[in-house]
């Protein structure tokens, strides 16, 4: 489930224009994570079989260091989306979503029915859809997003860093902002070459790309 403690909502991550040199980063890694276009068809080229859990879609106080990168003038409850993408069983990256709350059903339409399938099959199919760039940060165990995440997965909480990325996702006057944390899984896995903004391309039917069955995911 999202996070909603207070307590957590008053951590902040240091975000910054280009990942910065950190030695537990390596090289692959690191493809993955500064590579532009779509980060679920990159993912879906390097795996045999790839699905998308959906953990919690529900409104939520976004984070200290999330409402105003939204451009929201104060804290207010937003859709906030939760997911997994998860490359031959294995959980790869943890994406965290919140929505500006004004504009979600007029200019993200297709997020109530979205489900488990990726929202990238949705944001890069649409010309309207531009993306800011990237920003990036590396989260403690601390950040409430860890925290989210290591509800779902206690075992990484023994692991001290995770790089991410995030970056503001418009449509018309509407506002996405998507978080990207990269799990200990893409330390090996081969990075697919990045071939741009628009170069990578999602399959015309992504829900059924070398998929697992949907599991049940919670309102």
């Amino acid at each position: 489930m999202t996070v909603g403690m207070t307590a957590l909502q008053g951590l902040r991550a240091a975000w910054h224009a280009h990942l910065p040199y950190d030695a537990a980063i390596p090289v692959n890694q690191r493809r993955w994570i500064v590579g532009e276009g779509s980060l679920t068809a990159r993912l879906m080229s390097a795996a045999t079989q790839f699905r998308v859990t959906r953990l919690a879609q529900t409104p939520a106080l976004p984070f200290a260091d999330e409402w105003q990168a939204l451009g929201l003038i104060r804290p207010v409850p937003a859709i906030t989306r939760e997911v997994l993408l998860i490359c031959d069983d294995v959980p790869a990256v943890f994406a965290h979503t919140i929505v500006d709350p004004y504009r979600a059903r007029r200019d993200w339409p297709f997020l109530r029915g979205l489900g488990n399938r990726p929202l990238g099959g949705a944001l890069f199919v649409d010309p309207r859809v531009r993306r800011d760039p990237f920003q990036f940060a590396r989260l403690s165990m601390h950040h409430p997003l860890r925290q989210a995440l290591q509800r779902v997965l206690p075992a990484l909480a023994a692991v001290p860093m995770l790089p991410a990325r995030r970056s503001v996702f418009r449509r018309d006057g509407g506002a996405m902002l998507v978080t990207e944390v990269f799990l200990p899984d893409l330390l090996r896995r081969p990075a697919p070459p990045s071939t741009g903004a628009g170069g990578t391309r999602l399959p015309r039917r992504i829900d059924t790309f070398r998929a697992l069955p949907e599991q049940d995911a919670r309102p």
